[in-house]
Parts: C-alpha cells; structure tokens; sequence
C-alpha cells in the first residue's frame, strides 16, 4: 500500500504539477471535456457521441462542479481521483487475497502485482480513465459483500457496469454468491442497490438530457457494429509486447488462476474454497474480452481490469509453496521487477522502451488534428484537449473521433459532422446499408 501511494505521489509532483498546462492523454481529455460541457447545457449522446454509460461522464460533471469552472483545477481533480483509485485497488487486492489465504506475505505480493504492467502506475498522472474505477467499484462489491453489505455491494456492482458494460461480470458475480449461500435476503438487498443506483444513473439521460434512443444507439448497438478486427495471434502478441519481461508473472497469476478453479471444483485445497469461484471466472470474462472483443492493441489500459485477477492469481499460487521462505524470495524478486517497472518502464526507460506517455503540446499543434487516411474528404478537427483548454464547445456531436466513432460513421455512410442518430434512423440506416 505504501509503495503504491509513494508512486502516485511521485509521478503527481514531477508530472502532473511539474507544468502551468499538465501533459494529459487524448482519451482524460474527452472524459474531462465531455465532463465540463455538461455542466454548460451539453447533453450526452445527443450534442456529444459515446459508446459508454453515463457515470463516467457525471462523475466528470461532478468534478467540474467542485473545480468551479477552472480547467486547471478540474485536471488535478481528475488526477487525484485516478490516483486515488490505484491505491484503493490495491488495497482491495490486499484485503481479498488476505481474507481467503489469511496470509500476511502472500496479500500484499497480490496488491503488488498490480504492477506488473508498467503504465498502471503512471496512467493517472495524466487523467481521467475510467477502467481505474471499473476495477475499483467491482473489487469492491465483492468486498463489500463478503464482509455483509449487500446492498452497498448491489451499489457498486452497478457502478462497475455504469464505468464500463464489460463490467457485467461484478453484477453477477454478488447476485451468485448470495445465490450459493442461499441467501435470499441478502440477494434482494444486492438487487435492490444495483437497481436503484441503476435508475439514479439513468436519471439525466431521461429528464434532463432526453436522449434514451440515442444512448441505446451508441451504448448497445455500436460495439455490436463495429468489432474488432486484431486477429488472436496479434492479441496476444500485445499482451506480450505491454508486459514486457513481467509477463512471465503474469503466466504465473494464470498458474494460481488454474490452482483456484481446479479447487474450487474439488474442494481439497486447504485454503481455497468453493466460494472463491469468483476468482477464475472473473479472470476469464476479461481474458475472454481481451482475446476476442474489445482490445486496442496499440494501447496497455484495457489490460487493466483482467490485471486485477492476475494479481489475486499469484496470490493464490503463492499459497502452494510449502516453505514460508519460498514465498517471501518471490515476494524479494518480485519487488525488485517492480521497481525497475515503475521507475524505469514507466518514465525513462532502461531495457525495454517506457511507457508511451503524453507531453506538454503546443496549443498551436492540438488546433488541428488530421484524421485516418480512409477520411482524407474531411476537414482537420481540433484535438479534444484543445477544445478542454479552451473551454470550447464542439460543432458536431462527432468530436472524440475515436476508432469505433470512426467505424460507426463509416458503417452507416455518414460523415463526421452529421448529428447522432435515434435508434430509429440508426437501424434504418443499417438495413439500407
């Protein structure tokens, strides 16, 4: 827990405070953006596109409203909030390997290895992201419910999903476990919390924003239109290439992921349970996303929710050695990767290339921003973060411009100054396409 709050505040002194304009990621910049306009008349899915739920975007909205309408102010927010959210996922790691294995070294070799991947630890420094916050509340629920709090456990896992559908898994995961103890009042108050943080949620999007077609639209039936098409050899690949040397960790998390779900069935391992099904199949929803849904190979952050259960992994392989002194020469070798990983891959670089991250960028280079060669025909857009600076409204709901925008636009031969379409003229489009 210590080493994680020492890296956040490393990497918030020297990067995000370091500059009167913080370096901040095309992606923090459209949840930021997106964030402020809607606290400036901006309605969500009608005046600005996204295949997302609406909680990343009111939480946005949140703190724009405690920033006071300083985009300065509204970045560190953002950055605080992000940081906050790694150490509260470690955290959760300790806790729940702690409470299965019971085991004062193996927990914290679990939140540890949250490190594994080398921009996990810088990502926050520059801004909002929401998968942070997907792993955040879903870890939570699970917490949340072991520990005899159903309903604040239904509230998180709903959360998890308004973050990022992907987040299904959290939901089903609490409503099985009070299926399993055959607890029916805790399965109502698990229900009853993700159903009323759910309609709490969704609120705006019918009374104030009036936009429930359209969110249908680019929630539901985009991502079923616009898949991806990295085949598995090249997913893998990038998995490979994002780990860099800490991949052979991550084998090993998938070893202990194995020992869970072998155990879990047979129930002869003296410290694994059959309750801890939870484990294996969270691990393999988002092995199962990475692998053949929705993964931008170019990028390390949708390895972040699946990280979680690798991470929990080696705690429980960690739990078969024998010799007390086995596992702390793991956690010994382990700590020393880290470090290297963190102060080395995810800033300057010794070995293998650091982490991509963004610069300080003229004003006058974030004016313009070209598109994909397939959209020559249309004319330059200003880069999101130069409409954030700028306090700008966007011209046309079409202005994040990410790759699925992209192909959504090209899949209903539409350009990226058109208006969001309701599911009616969406669908017609598609039936005619």
């Amino acid at each position: 827990m210590l080493f994680a709050v020492g890296t956040q505040l490393y990497f918030f002194v020297t990067i995000t405070l370091d500059s009167t304009r913080p370096p901040m990621a095309p992606d923090a910049g459209i949840f930021e953006h997106l964030g402020w306009y809607l606290t400036h008349g901006g309605r969500l899915y009608v005046d600005a596109w996204e295949p997302k739920l609406p909680l990343s975007y009111e939480t946005t909205g949140v703190l724009a409203l405690l920033s006071g309408g300083d985009m300065y102010r509204l970045h560190l927010l953002s950055v605080v909030l992000m940081s906050g959210a790694v150490c509260a996922i470690v955290a959760l790691v300790v806790m729940l390997v702690y409470d299965i294995t019971g085991d004062d070294i193996v927990a914290p070799l679990a939140g540890l290895s949250m490190f594994l991947l080398p921009g996990f630890a810088v990502r926050p420094a520059y801004g909002f992201k929401t998968k942070y916050l997907l792993v955040l509340c879903g870890l939570l629920a699970i917490y949340l419910y072991t520990r005899g709090y159903p309903a604040l456990s239904g509230v998180a896992a709903a959360a998890s999903v308004g973050y990022w559908q992907a987040g299904a898994i959290f939901p089903l995961i609490v409503v099985g476990l009070a299926v399993q103890r055959r607890d029916m009042r805790a399965l109502e108050r698990v229900v009853a919390g993700g159903l009323g943080f759910t309609i709490v949620m969704l609120l705006p999007v019918f009374l104030l924003w009036h936009s429930a077609s359209e969110m249908v639209v680019q929630v539901f039936l985009v991502p079923l239109q616009t898949e991806e098409h990295a085949s598995l050899l090249a997913r893998f690949v990038a998995g490979v290439v994002h780990f860099k040397w800490t991949s052979l960790f991550v084998v090993l998390g998938g070893l202990g992921l194995a020992h869970t779900a072998r155990h879990c069935f047979t129930g002869t391992d003296g410290v694994v349970g059959r309750t801890e099904w939870w484990i294996p199949v969270g691990a393999a929803w988002f092995v199962f996303l990475i692998l053949f849904v929705d993964f931008e190979t170019g990028g390390y952050t949708d390895l972040i929710p699946g990280l979680a259960f690798v991470a929990i992994g080696l705690g429980m392989v960690a739990t078969v050695f024998r010799d007390r002194q086995q596992t702390q020469y793991l956690s010994a070798i382990l700590a020393l990767v880290l470090v290297v990983n963190v102060v080395f891959l995810g800033s300057v670089g010794v070995i293998f290339t650091p982490v991509e991250t963004p610069g300080p960028e003229p004003m006058s280079d974030l004016e313009t921003h070209d598109l994909p060669a397939a959209y020559d025909e249309a004319e330059p857009v200003p880069d999101v973060r130069y409409l954030y600076w700028q306090q700008a409204e966007p011209s046309t709901c079409h202005y994040r411009l990410s790759v699925m925008e992209l192909r959504w636009l090209d899949r209903i031969d539409s350009s990226v100054d058109s208006r969001c379409l309701d599911f009616g003229t969406a669908s017609a489009r598609l039936r005619n396409g």
